[in-house]
């Protein structure tokens, strides 16, 4: 009998609390100081732990995506069954096998891209509901992925990018093109108050939970 996945989700949801713990954490510093915390934390070091927090967080994201692809290549079930095959494809006798087979001789793939997992899911499935969705939040993680992109890189391409996305996002640019700016910021229209850092939190989790359940 096939196998069911593991709730990949609940490990990804515990990294997303760790992450949103630590910025928690220094947001209450910031406020309520104590021993001179307060001489030593500035608003530059809040943003930077946001830019860290957020990269935690997209890194999980990025491994849920690959465990849960690979697992799916063996067959394993979630709870309307398993994934369909294209034609000409056999389930994967193990993970490591499902790894060789997708690595094609490769020393690894990228999975921060949703096109390309798309994409990578359409190769060896048929109407997958891993790639249903995924597609159905395709344009949503392609931003966070450029916010992503932005923390880890510093080119100009980089920055414009970000800068095209907050302005999709959050409608505004943000000095310096610093996302963890971005992320410490407040959405508008939203009660009760929640940082874009708290929001897309929450949407990687609910994509989570559908990929798992």
């Amino acid at each position: 009998m096939p196998r069911r996945l593991p709730r990949l989700d609940i490990h990804f949801a515990a990294q997303v609390t760790s992450a949103q713990s630590l910025v928690g954490r220094l947001e209450t510093a910031m406020v309520q100081p104590q021993d001179g915390t307060s001489q030593r934390l500035r608003v530059g070091d809040i943003e930077l732990a946001y830019e860290l927090a957020f990269l935690r967080v997209f890194m999980a994201w990025e491994v849920l995506l690959e465990g849960a692809f690979l697992r799916f290549m063996c067959g394993f079930m979630h709870s309307n069954g398993q994934e369909p095959l294209a034609a000409g494809k056999a389930y994967q006798p193990t993970i490591s096998d499902a790894e060789t087979y997708l690595l094609n001789g490769r020393q690894y793939l990228l999975w921060h891209n949703p096109t390309h997992v798309i994409n990578r899911a359409g190769g060896f499935f048929s109407n997958s509901r891993f790639e249903l969705i995924l597609a159905s939040a395709q344009h949503r993680v392609e931003h966070f992925a450029t916010v992503r992109h932005r923390i880890a890189h510093s080119q100009k391409d980089a920055a414009a990018k970000f800068d095209t996305v907050s302005m999709l996002l959050a409608g505004k640019r943000y000095m310096g093109s610093r996302p963890g700016r971005f992320l410490r910021d407040w959405q508008v229209g939203i009660n009760p108050p929640q940082r874009w850092f708290a929001s897309i939190c929450l949407e990687l989790e609910s994509l989570s939970h559908q990929i798992c359940a």
